[in-house]
């Protein structure tokens, strides 16, 4: 195939064409994900499915975690085109069936397509940015993707709940086929002429899709089976999801990660309890504030704009922070304040404190997270061996996505179990804040543990 990489400083005209579209499919599986999380209680009320609400969550993602090996493994030996139509078509139909869906699990099914084409369209999007720009623009472009997140982070929250509060939560989802036909014809024909033959595959390949689909059935198994009341199939249906899950899980984790061995696989297993501590309580939020305080859906957006806001300025601030400080200081700093945050937004279960407080004690957590997020994935980079680059990103990919899984789907089982126990929804939700200052704990665990003493990972 010959190379599409140009040297030139500018981009022409095609390559802002296929810039604009990659961008644009970003923000869409970002503003998908994200915007879900403040229509969801609308949602589930109206198909009558409260109960499925972690398992409504944890479905995207998981089939998200599935597609990116997937597709990683068909860019490889085919190149984009193919897995990009079969990934926008997934999403496509995913947002059409959202749209027609008469019940919850309707809906969790068009959701597991949604997180199938999502997964898709994130990971050709960077595949391509390596594919077909030179080094030195390289940089340049994944800024550019990275601010593919932050727009959909600031619009998300708002856009979806005025159109939760004042028109129909069907618009959430009709809305964004426009923008995926828009993205497809910006990007089939530059993505046509990376074609190339397909070699035949290899079995490293489809063992990376065999243990994620293990990894994903299993994790979806456990959290759709702990959400049910309890029974006698939890006897034989959990330790199968737990067995499912186990070996191929390590298997793509860094050697020693089961005892977080110092270095990177501590990085990893850090990265696992951080990202569990901060969505088992930002996935959760917005039952406290519609169902709990009876806030609207827009006002309950603001707080997730104020956190996308200070996450991205706190996550330049540590870019100058780690060239002054050591390695441990700024994971404990960041886990100390996305800890304080988590348990100031826990008091909303108080009913005599005002429903602001969430505002800034959700955007002081986006500090915290800009600070300990960007500070355990660079450490996941500088620890990782030359030509284990892809191994670590899967790791990193996998971890932060089945944290924010099993999040969703504990959560939303503590959720269920109380309310069929006849408890407050107020106690079933302090649960799931106590679980998430759990994570909270494990973290600053392994920092102490493992980073203590250490500079920087050289």
């Amino acid at each position: 195939m010959v190379s599409h990489k140009s040297e030139d400083p500018e981009l022409s005209a095609p390559a802002r064409s296929l810039q604009l579209g990659l961008i644009l499919a970003v923000s869409l599986h970002a503003f998908d994900e994200l915007v879900i999380a403040i229509a969801l209680p609308t949602i589930a009320r109206d198909l009558g499915g409260g109960d499925w609400y972690g398992v409504t969550l944890a479905s995207y993602i998981l089939a998200g975690l599935v597609s990116v090996v997937w597709a990683g493994s068909s860019i490889d030996r085919r190149g984009p085109l193919r897995i990009f139509v079969v990934g926008y078509s997934l999403f496509a139909v995913g947002l059409i069936l959202a749209t027609l869906a008469s019940n919850m699990w309707e809906f969790v099914a068009a959701r597991v397509i949604q997180g199938f084409g999502g997964g898709i369209s994130f990971t050709v999007a960077y595949a391509i940015t390596n594919i077909v720009l030179p080094k030195d623009q390289r940089p340049r472009m994944v800024a550019w993707l990275d601010s593919a997140w932050l727009i959909p982070s600031l619009l998300a929250p708002a856009i979806g709940g005025y159109i939760v509060d004042y028109l129909n939560w069907h618009w959430v989802f009709i809305a964004q086929l426009p923008f995926v036909l828009i993205a497809g014809i910006l990007l089939y024909p530059r993505l046509k002429p990376l074609n190339k033959t397909p070699a035949p595959g290899s079995q490293d390949s489809r063992r990376a899709i065999g243990r994620a689909l293990r990894i994903a059935g299993g994790a979806g198994l456990f959290v759709t089976v702990i959400a049910q009341p309890l029974n006698w199939f939890w006897l034989i249906l959990l330790p199968l999801s737990v067995a499912l899950v186990w070996r191929p899980f390590l298997k793509v984790m860094p050697p020693g990660f089961a005892t977080a061995r110092v270095g990177l696989a501590a990085a990893v297993m850090l990265h696992f309890w951080l990202f569990y501590a901060f969505y088992a309580a930002e996935l959760f939020m917005p039952l406290i504030m519609i169902e709990f305080r009876g806030l609207s859906s827009s006002v309950t957006g603001l707080a997730f704009t104020s956190c996308a806001i200070t996450w991205v300025a706190a996550s330049f601030f540590q870019a100058w922070l780690c060239t002054r400080v050591s390695l441990f200081y700024s994971l404990f700093l960041g886990m100390c304040i996305t800890t304080l945050s988590v348990a100031a937004a826990a008091s909303l279960l108080l009913p005599q404190v005002p429903y602001w407080v969430v505002y800034p004690a959700w955007a002081v957590a986006g500090v915290g997270m800009g600070i300990s997020f960007n500070t355990v994935v660079s450490a996941t980079m500088d620890y990782t061996r030359e030509g284990e680059e892809g191994a670590t990103s899967t790791a990193n990919g996998i971890a932060g996505s089945l944290a924010i899984g099993l999040a969703a789907g504990v959560g939303g089982a503590i959720i269920n179990h109380g309310e069929q126990a006849g408890v407050g929804f107020a106690y079933s939700l302090g649960l799931v804040w106590v679980m998430a200052g759990i994570a909270c704990l494990a973290c600053f665990g392994v920092i102490w543990a493992r980073f203590r003493g250490v500079d920087q990972p050289h």
